[in-house]
């Protein structure tokens, strides 16, 4: 592929209950309220207009952005297998984008291609100072994570920075992945991460979720591959919303290749914390004493 995608852009989730959903990303997680509709509440994490969209009208979707107009041609070109469309104008103002592209995942979640998404004049401010720095990366459930797999690298044109068993951890710029693809008996999206400060703020978060009656999933934990300090909770129709510190970014990933660490939960998390998410450890138990 002749370009670097921009960013992992926002994620979109279906949301019968948008008071429901909205009282968890703002008054629990920290992500601070952004423009709402009848139809969509969205929520800023960074500089760019929103990060998280709860929708009530549009399915689960993930989107990257790409630098130019062209940019979409090219990876229309390579998505054709897919059947990808174009953004009619309507959705594109619903996005808050200039133009892109849709096309259905192996596992039924739209990937939205968008070129000139809009970004905000001002900085982000959450309601609580949960450590927030920005939008980190996206866990996807897939019953057939093969086919998932090609879809991203031949036709997103991710590439794979490591394996953990059959976990896939995908790369579209220089963090060590912003795509994870987790092995499920279901199909859909697994759950999201917020980069935060440092490993302080994983740990306030944790004992804030804990507080707030939110079942911890995972964590805290330190997960091999990326190096990553987490901790995961469940949010609003099963989501997992995790907090993430210290995980590996810059050129030594790709220049090193990727890497296959065992089908063992200790591939997931070195620190063997319990997890209730048997994609997150490959079905595995964490065999601690």
């Amino acid at each position: 592929m002749s370009f670097a995608y921009r960013d992992l852009r926002y994620l979109r989730l279906p949301a019968d209950d948008l008071d429901a959903a909205s009282a968890f990303a703002a008054g629990v997680f920290g992500l601070q309220p952004g423009d709402r509709d009848e139809a969509n509440a969205r929520f800023r994490s960074d500089a760019r207009n929103y990060a998280l969209c709860y929708s009530k009208e549009d399915g689960a979707a993930v989107a990257l952005t790409v630098a130019r107009a062209e940019d979409l041609d090219e990876v229309e070109t390579r998505l054709a297998p897919w059947s990808p469309r174009r953004l009619t104008g309507e959705e594109c103002v619903s996005r808050q984008v200039k133009a892109g592209l849709a096309v259905a995942a192996p596992n039924g979640v739209v990937v939205e291609l968008v070129w000139r998404p809009l970004t905000s004049g001002w900085r982000y401010h959450g309601p609580r100072d949960a450590g927030i720095t920005g939008f980190h990366s996206v866990q996807l459930a897939c019953t057939d994570i093969a086919a998932d797999e090609a879809f991203w690298i031949k036709g997103i044109g991710a590439e794979v920075s490591d394996w953990a068993g059959d976990a896939a951890f995908l790369r579209i710029d220089d963090a060590h992945h912003r795509i994870a693809l987790y092995p499920s008996a279901r199909d859909g999206i697994l759950g999201a991460v917020w980069a935060v400060e440092s490993i302080n703020n994983v740990m306030q978060n944790w004992y804030f979720l804990q507080s707030a009656q939110v079942p911890i999933i995972h964590g805290p934990g330190r997960q091999p591959t990326s190096n990553a300090v987490f901790v995961t909770g469940r949010g609003p129709g099963g989501i997992f919303y995790s907090y993430a510190a210290e995980t590996e970014h810059g050129p030594q990933i790709a220049a090193r290749g990727p890497r296959q660490f065992a089908e063992h939960a200790r591939s997931h998390d070195a620190w063997g914390s319990a997890c209730n998410a048997p994609e997150f450890t490959g079905g595995k138990s964490d065999d601690r004493a």
